[in-house]
């Protein structure tokens, strides 16, 4: 059968499908109005899906079971499941049953037992769509004749304009095969998205003058869309600037963009303008309308009052200019400049789709001029926003939170970072900042256990000599417990007894407890620090052993939030050397071994975590120097450091104290890195089992368990399918919060894929966006998820060639707030392009490219709910 007959025969059996009909007991379940919601929305396995869980129910009448059944048969007919549709048929009464076999056996290939069944039928009160499908069959076979006979009454009533339309169609197909003019058809130039695409294909072969001739046709024509034609303008320049003719591209796209209120073509139109700059023989001088979109735009979206649609295409125009600018003050080396420019754009518009880029270029020029700690920053940030660090909770984010006044977040995020951690000085600063966060939020019970678990990494108060002077030693011990609640106005106090008493033996206390407040601050100030303990061993009192050591244990502190690791190493072993016997020497001995950590000298590390735990085995830090020992231990990649790690974790799991469970963690996560997953499957399993586990974490190894069991499944099926009973009851509670609904959703979604169940895959992401209508995501992780689900959705219908589906699942994913919309967007638009499915009426662009004229007000965005161009699916 040529392939155009296959093509417009499923695209006119598709169009003679009537609405989906109701009932009463229909129509009262959630689950059927979701159903009718997927094929409404493209989605008709999710809708077949559906519909046959619906039928195992038990209480339908037999009406119900009989409408439902026709609706599961048209899901799954859209679907081009014709074996589905087939058992359908078998199993129960269908309204019209001839016309859904002979789709279904047209879907399967058999087309002589498709016109068997429709030619056949009995039943002479069917809908005239049957007709049609006779004609399409009969016309797939060859048997031109018998389809035009089948055609004719068709052809003769004009009750229903569509199923007339595709029987002209169908007809002009017919008299093209047979050689005859075809005087239904309606006449229609070549598509633009063609000519765009051979415009492209001459100008890469050199053939640039054809090209821009077709490209000036693609201009001129009012089909193909706007982005079309933003498309053509583009090429228009690239071609000018193959043909060396660089300033009149520079020009062209410095007119496109001044008159373009809005464009998906934004980064492509100034990647290019940056191209064009780069060969200008005067490339120093910046073109004046850049400079000017900074500030307030381009022309076109100068209007006294702009919707809000026309502010945010502003604001993002202004970024892109932004960016644009910083590039090329980078490439000038103003590196002031350029650095200012894209800290505003970091700043202000923290959605950007530039926003990576940006941030990566800023940290290039501050490497560049040593500026270690805003990079380290900036790194932090830009791997928390694009989900690709190794620190689950970015710090600058709880401190957002905190700023803004969200203090009950961000003690969330600040506990989750001490919860993964990774180093002790990140376990200890993120207990700080959720001890203060909580103080903020009134969560006085929630502040008292952090502070016990941060005491046991960090001594915060500062200790020295009494004072005979007892007003001023009160003064002291006021700003000191101020330090200790973290209360803001500590600093000020710190300072105003350092100034009035210089010569206080208690002068240097003061100094040291200013100096480590300076060190707990987000981002730690290190050279005020600094400043601080250099003031310190200017008291004019002599110093006692207990204050020269906490002022070298304090260096080592602000070496650490220096980066400065190699140097704490040489001063802790300084400390160890001078005082033997110090208090502070098992405080000394865990920075010397975080540093080695850090550093990755694991064996360094794993003996100064042992000897911590050895002399010190009922001190509060023998817990954690043990786990971070067995961490060590594990990292030295050896068999026998292995084994030592899962056998300290196991007595500290078996000790059942506050490491317990992170203990058990570590042990699942060290077998499934090894690809022990069955072992870690196991450890997961002892988890779960453990009273102490808080639900948070609970939901979190169910889904670590889902995922270890998709593991499994790729060398064990039966696995599969435990993991798919695990997540569906998971997923039972309604109550979830987005965060796990997502993440699960998208973990069933895999498992199904990987079990060869793409439908039942496909429904699990669907599950996820409409979830998501509920309760929108809120927060990054949330939107993570949510994203993955949505694009492996749309993965996943494109691999089944569902084109229109997929753009609409990718516009669904488009409309949510996050770092992917524009991707999103992009993607849905690609595919309607490719696959010629641009909805609504595409407006004519003369005004547009008429640069010189003033701009039009931005025209009102088309309405896409109308119905779907039938001419293009017959193309």
């Amino acid at each position: 059968m040529p392939e155009s007959r296959s093509i417009l025969f499923a695209a006119a059996a598709l169009f003679a499908f009537p609405a989906a009909l109701g009932a009463a007991g229909l129509e009262e379940s959630a689950e059927y109005v979701s159903a009718r919601q997927a094929l409404a929305d493209g989605l008709p396995g999710v809708a077949g899906v559906k519909a046959e869980r619906l039928l195992k129910r038990k209480g339908w009448t037999r009406v119900e079971t009989r409408l439902l059944a026709t609706f599961a048969a048209e899901a799954w007919t859209r679907a081009e499941e014709g074996p589905r549709v087939l058992a359908l048929a078998e199993a129960y009464d269908l309204d019209d049953e001839a016309f859904w076999r002979g789709q279904a056996l047209a879907l399967t290939g058999d087309l002589a037992a498709a016109r068997k069944a429709l030619a056949e039928d009995s039943d002479t009160t069917h809908h005239p769509r049957t007709e049609l499908l006779l004609a399409q069959v009969l016309a797939a076979l060859g048997e031109n004749a018998e389809a035009r006979d089948a055609l004719a009454p068709l052809l003769a009533d004009s009750k229903d304009a569509a199923l007339q339309k595709h029987a002209r169609l169908l007809q002009s197909e017919i008299d093209i095969n047979e050689g005859k003019p075809a005087t239904d058809l309606p006449e229609a130039a070549e598509d633009a998205a063609t000519r765009f695409l051979r415009a492209r294909a001459l100008l890469q072969s050199g053939r640039v003058e054809p090209a821009q001739e077709i490209l000036q046709s693609v201009l001129d024509s009012p089909q193909g869309g706007e982005r079309m034609h933003q498309a053509a303008t583009l090429l228009q320049a690239e071609a000018l600037l193959r043909q060396k003719r660089v300033a009149e591209a520079q020009a062209h796209l410095l007119k496109f963009l001044d008159a373009t209120a809005y464009s998906r073509l934004w980064e492509e139109a100034f990647d290019l303008l940056n191209r064009v700059h780069e060969q200008e023989p005067q490339s120093a001088t910046m073109p004046e309308g850049v400079l000017r979109w900074i500030s307030s735009g381009n022309k076109a979206q100068q209007l006294p009052d702009p919707p809000p649609v026309l502010a945010a295409a502003t604001a993002e125009f202004r970024g892109h200019a932004m960016y644009l600018t910083a590039q090329w003050l980078a490439a000038l080396k103003r590196d002031d400049e350029a650095v200012g420019l894209l800290e505003a754009l970091i700043q202000s518009h923290t959605s950007h789709p530039r926003l990576s880029e940006a941030m990566s270029l800023a940290m290039e020029i501050y490497a560049s001029h040593h500026s270690d700690e805003r990079v380290l920053v900036l790194a932090e940030a830009w791997r928390e926003k694009f989900s690709r660090s190794s620190v689950p909770v970015d710090f600058a984010v709880g401190s957002l939170l905190y700023r803004r006044g969200d203090h009950q977040e961000a003690v969330e995020v600040f506990q989750n970072a001490a919860n993964v951690a990774a180093t002790l000085t990140e376990r200890r600063r993120a207990l700080f900042n959720a001890a203060v966060a909580a103080i903020s939020a009134s969560d006085f019970t929630l502040y008292q256990s952090l502070l016990g678990q941060l005491e046991i990494l960090t001594n915060t108060a500062a200790a020295g000599v009494d004072s005979n002077d007892s007003a001023a030693t009160l003064e002291l011990e006021k700003a000191l417990e101020l330090a200790a609640g973290h209360k803001p106005e500590a600093e000020s106090a710190l300072r105003a007894f350092i100034r009035a008493h210089p010569k206080h033996p208690r002068f240097a206390d003061a100094c040291v407890a200013l100096a480590e407040w300076q060190l707990m601050a987000v981002p730690p100030r290190v050279d005020e620090a600094r400043k601080a303990l250099d003031n310190a061993t200017t008291a004019k009192t002599e110093l006692s052993p207990a204050q020269l050591q906490r002022i070298d244990y304090t260096r080592m502190w602000l070496s650490d939030a220096a980066g400065d690791l190699k140097t704490l190493v040489t001063q802790g072993a300084a400390f160890i050397k001078a005082w033997p016997k110090g208090a502070l020497l098992p405080e000394v001995r865990l920075k010397i071994a975080g540093a080695y950590y850090r550093l990755e000298d694991y064996a360094n590390a794993r003996t100064e975590f042992e000897i911590i735990a050895r002399d010190a085995p009922d001190g509060p830090q023998a817990d954690s120097a043990l786990y971070f020992a067995a961490m060590s231990a594990n990292s030295v990649m050896s068999l026998e450091g292995r084994k030592r790690a899962m056998e300290i974790w196991e007595e500290l799991a078996q000790k059942n104290g506050p490491l317990a469970v992170a203990a058990r963690r570590q042990q699942a996560l060290s077998e499934r890195l090894q690809g022990n997953h069955a072992a870690a499957l196991a450890a997961l399993d002892k988890v779960l089992a453990m009273k102490a586990l808080d639900p948070e974490q609970r939901l979190a190894t169910i889904c670590e368990k889902a995922e270890l069991l998709l593991l499994l499944g790729k060398t064990e099926p039966a696995r599969l399918d435990a993991a798919a009973d695990l997540l569906d009851e998971f997923l039972t509670d309604h109550a979830l919060p987005f965060l796990w609904k997502a993440r699960a959703g998208f973990t069933l979604a895999s498992i199904h894929h990987d079990a060869k169940h793409d439908t039942e895959a496909l429904e699990a992401c669907y599950n996820v966006l409409r979830e998501a209508d509920k309760t929108p995501p809120a927060s990054p992780a949330d939107y993570v998820w949510f994203s993955k689900a949505g694009f492996f959705g749309v993965d996943l219908l494109e691999a089944s060639r569902q084109w229109e589906a997929a753009a609409r699942l990718a516009e669904q994913i488009a409309q949510r707030p996050g770092d992917r919309a524009v991707e999103a967007r992009d993607r849905a638009t690609k595919v309607r392009l490719e696959h010629f499915l641009w909805d609504g009426p595409s407006p004519t662009l003369p005004k547009v490219l008429k640069f010189d004229e003033a701009p039009e007000k931005p025209a009102a965005a088309p309405d896409k709910a109308g119905a779907k161009g039938t001419k293009k699916k017959a193309k």
